[in-house]
């Protein structure tokens, strides 16, 4: 099986270069081309990727034969130069090595002939199925060291430091805890997730988003992501408009180790994590298996202020308490004033049973109103208990024949609490035995003494890979299953509204309810009864069929040509089972190509073209076209530009269509309230959304020091013809989509005063409408060096969006939206992530920081003038390797690791922009500062 090492130079504008490496150059010292290195016996091509993440050497290994892939080697801890390092790695291996430059070296089998004599065999690169190299769309790698210092606990987690994703919104828009990367802010639908190359069909919780849940791959699986923020559709298909993110599990054989991991915020989120893995490895066979278990438990808002009290007016904002307080507030039906009190509404007595009241009791209460903050018992972290198995195997034929397998298995189980179940303007007849009016009041009140109202749910994801890769000459091919399966039972919890209406007109004691009281409003039995559990049922299948030719076609000025082509079939199910019953399936078959003219040495041209035939979505086709130019071993130049499509889900073409009488005000007829027939679900006459993106940019890293990388990227996207759903309250902009609104003829009188005819219905169902552009710079620098007091790294990612603008249905809706927070998600003007990182001998501490501008707040009627601060949040780790300074007999292999996100609790800044939350949850996390402690133990 062939391998290579690929490392995209990290990039950064010149600005930042001249202001960061002086301070770079000036750490270095006569030893910087040594370095501090930590192999790790086991397998040889795992302790090449270690060499080549300690010292930046980039390599490509030559496989002539796939008993390559089974070699191993003897791990060591030493100072040496990359050169002899290397040569200690593949000592007695019979491999042998090229070095072009200090930076870049070929290993090849001993009896190879020379590069360029026999064909070159590397792994592929995500956004390219050819052989290795520069792609034109830059790449960003997050390695195993890299997500580790993150102290993140979830792919989700780790989605929060990508510059090139806005923003991120906790689970507070799925209540299943689901989440997404979405990088440019385009949308869930618009990342496609890829799991060692391969797509993942729409997770079933996200069956009505088309996205696939992060929450099915535990990290501890996770052996580095690649992140591609370029259109991909050339490449893979569909859903890749905002870019591609591709997960790499842990390959066959990673030796054995043990994870054990504990973290918690203040006041809950506390979690517990073990893992371990097993791995074999012989001449022709090697395997790997992953257990994982992960515990979370929940944290809710009564622990955090700014939930405590929903008041935001001390703020300056909005008080969202509500009505249906612990302690009711009791009011009159007509607007008369109560029997016997001088007002028509009070609020219960503080510490009243309900028992004997008299209607002047409620005196010192009258025209007193009761608040209740909801978000009191509301998850701020959901609670999660989850099972994972992830195994792998390979299974050498012969020379260049390999069979493979993949299992990915996870099972978890999530509770999202909410408010405490409300009561709100239900009528309490005078035969209650505790209304104390006599007569019949309405009352608002939550039921307390029962639990809160909560969403469970129970999620089974399974994805098994089946397939065989060869070569013969020049040529290699590859064919695999992929087939998945996942369901989601979900069970919600609500109020019977008919048993508490019977409740409240009950006159035996024991069965009505009794909202008098300053407490629970009856017996446990009696609440309990009121409550009642809706379950649905969710679940999403696909198989997938894959397959691709790669070799060299004939020499160019630049060298040799190269050809991929294959094709794909796949089928896609999903099946809800709620208020909107669904069953659908369609098969999909794809043809693709890709072709690599290298026209000079240093200069390459290369194209893609990708074909997706769909069952009940319109066909597509889809160019990329990519310039890489080296004008030296030093720079890189590169541009990108393709076209990308989203066909309408199953779901968005499928889902039931009903009709519900709502009253709305028309605001061309005085505003007048009349019953209107709102039609809403799918729409079987979806068109594909429709994309393109250019990308360009420069990367440069210094032959003199090679730990420095640097480099600056432009993009643009640009979507038309988006899927949205409309609003009820946009009938203005719905009357420009024939046959959306429909209003009866008008009247004389309507003629008279200039009025149309009255509203009749609006169709709100699914629709194909609007344009977002957007664009902006990517920005990345590094330097890594060794010094006397140890290996030093500096890294800095940024991304400046110069512009997001769309046009829509929304509410909010502007002509931009980059610096003004949005409930849809904020863009912020710039988004910056640096870090430092300091290693010694067997010690290391790093610490992150992510800093976010300040930007304007809004609220659903605009943008308004008031600013949210800056934010800076710092985040700290440290680790030791035990058996560095203790017995190596008793800590081999042993490493602790201690941190903390968001080490200094920066405290959550009240937002118009977050309506009832209070803040921006695309931006802030109020969880806020989180410490984690972890023993890893490696065999």
């Amino acid at each position: 099986m062939p391998f290579s090492r690929w490392h995209v130079p990290s990039t950064l504008a010149i600005v930042l270069l001249c202001g960061w490496a002086p301070l770079s150059w000036a750490l270095d010292d006569s030893t910087s081309n040594e370095y501090e290195l930590n192999i790790s016996a086991g397998l040889l091509i795992e302790a090449i990727k270690q060499f080549s993440q300690q010292t930046d050497v980039q390599f490509t290994v030559d496989m002539q034969a796939t008993e390559v892939d089974f070699l191993r080697t003897q791990g060591f801890r030493a100072r040496l130069s990359a050169r002899a390092a290397l040569a200690r790695i593949l000592e007695g291996s019979g491999l042998a090595t090229e070095w072009q430059g200090d930076h870049t070296v070929r290993i090849y089998p001993g009896i190879v002939r020379p590069h360029g004599e026999s064909g070159e065999r590397e792994v592929e690169v995500t956004g390219t199925r050819l052989r290795g190299g520069e792609g034109p769309a830059p790449i960003r790698v997050y390695n195993r060291e890299q997500i580790d210092r993150m102290g993140v606990s979830s792919l989700s987690g780790m989605a929060t430091y990508l510059t090139q994703q806005p923003f991120s919104f906790g689970q507070f828009v799925q209540r299943s805890g689901a989440q997404h990367f979405q990088l440019r802010g385009l949308g869930v639908d618009t990342t496609l997730v890829l799991i060692n190359g391969r797509r993942v069909s729409p997770s079933a919780t996200s069956v009505s988003l088309n996205a696939f849940d992060l929450n099915m791959i535990p990290l501890t699986a996770v052996e580095r992501i690649e992140i591609m923020s370029d259109s991909a559709s050339a490449i893979y298909g569909s859903d890749a408009i905002g870019g591609v993110a591709n997960i790499i599990l842990k390959e066959a054989g990673a030796g054995p180790d043990v994870h054990l991991h504990y973290g918690g915020a203040a006041g809950g989120a506390e979690e517990r994590r073990i893992a371990g893995s097993l791995g074999t490895s012989g001449q022709r066979f090697r395997s790997s298996l992953t257990l994982d278990y992960f515990d979370r438990s929940a944290l809710v808002g009564a622990e955090r202020e700014l939930w405590r009290n929903q008041d935001f007016r001390r703020f300056g904002g909005k008080d969202y308490r509500i009505t249906a307080a612990p302690r009711a507030n009791i009011y009159s039906l007509t607007g008369a004033l109560l029997s016997g009190l001088p007002t028509s509404q009070a609020s219960v007595p503080v510490g009243s049973t309900g028992v004997g009241l008299r209607s002047e009791d409620f005196l010192a209460t009258a025209g007193e109103v009761s608040y209740y903050s909801s978000r009191e018992t509301a998850s701020v972290d959901l609670d999660l208990k989850q099972l994972s198995a992830i195994g792998s195997a390979e299974l050498s034929l012969g020379a260049r024949s390999v069979m493979f397998g993949e299992m990915l298995i996870s099972t978890s189980d999530i509770v999202n609490q909410n408010a405490l179940p409300a009561v709100t303007g239900q009528v309490v007849a005078a035969e209650n035995p505790f209304n104390p009016f006599g007569e019949p009041v309405r009352a608002d009140f939550s039921l307390t003494g029962t639990k809160p109202l909560s969403q469970e749910t129970g999620a089974r994801f399974s994805r098994f890979v089946l397939g065989a890769r060869g070569g013969l000459s020049s040529w290699d091919w590859e064919l695999a299953l992929t087939s998945s399966d996942e369901s989601a039972d979900v069970t919600v919890g609500d109020l019977d509204l008919a048993r508490v209406e019977a409740a409240l007109r009950s006159t035996d004691a024991q069965t009505a309810l009794n909202p008098f009281a300053d407490g629970p409003a009856g017996g446990d039995a009696l609440l309990s009864s009121l409550v009642r559990d809706q379950k649905y049922g969710y679940s999403s299948r696909a198989w997938l069929l894959s397959g691709f030719l790669r070799g060299s076609l004939f020499r160019m000025p630049g060298g040799m040509s190269e050809l991929v082509a294959g094709g794909e079939v796949r089928r896609e199910e999903v099946k809800t089972v709620d208020m909107s019953p669904l069953k659908q399936e369609r098969d999909i078959v794809s043809e693709f190509a890709e072709l690599k003219l290298p026209l000079l040495k240093e200069l390459s041209l290369k194209l893609a073209l990708r074909a997706d035939f769909y069952e009940h979505a319109e066909d597509s086709v889809n160019p990329q076209y990519g310039l890489v130019w080296r004008p030296s071993p030093d720079w890189l130049v590169r541009a990108a530009y393709g076209t990308s499509f989203r066909p309408p889900s199953l779901a968005e073409l499928s889902f039931p269509r009903s009709v519900l009488q709502f009253p709305l005000a028309d605001l061309r007829r005085g505003g007048s309230i009349s019953p209107v027939w709102l039609i809403v679900g799918g729409n079987p006459g979806l068109e594909n959304v429709a994309a393109h993106s250019f990308t360009t940019g420069v990367a440069y890293r210094d032959s003199d020091r090679p730990g420095l990388h640097w480099g600056a990227h432009y993009w643009r996207v640009v979507m038309d013809n988006r899927i949205i759903l409309p609003g009820a309250l946009n009938v203005e902009k719905l009357k420009e989509v024939p046959g959306r609104v429909t209003r009866s003829a008008p009247t004389e009188a309507d003629r008279l005063v200039g009025w149309p005819g009255a509203l009749q219905s609006i169709d709100i169902s699914l629709l194909n409408y609007g344009r977002l552009e957007t664009s902006g710079i990517d920005l990345d620098l590094s330097h890594r060096t060794t010094t006397s007091l140890g290996r030093l790294q500096l890294a800095l990612s940024a991304t400046w969006v110069d512009e997001y603008s769309s046009k829509d249905f929304a509410p909010l809706a502007t002509s931009d939206r980059v610096g003004v927070a949005n409930y849809l998600g904020t863009i912020p003007e710039w988004r910056l992530i640096g870090s430092l990182t300091w290693e010694g001998n067997g010690w290391g501490v790093s610490t992150t920081a992510t800093f976010t501008p300040s930007y304007q707040d809004s609220d659903l009627t605009g943008a308004l003038d008031r600013s949210l601060p800056s934010r800076t949040v710092i985040d700290l780790q440290t680790w030791l390797e035990l058996d560095r300074f203790f017995d190596p007999a008793c800590f081999d292999g042993m490493k602790i690791t201690g941190g903390a996100v968001n080490l200094f609790d920066e405290d959550v800044d009240f937002a118009n922009a977050g309506l009832m939350f209070g803040f921006d949850i695309s931006q802030a996390d109020l969880k806020q500062r989180f410490a984690y402690f972890r023993i890893t133990k490696s065999f």
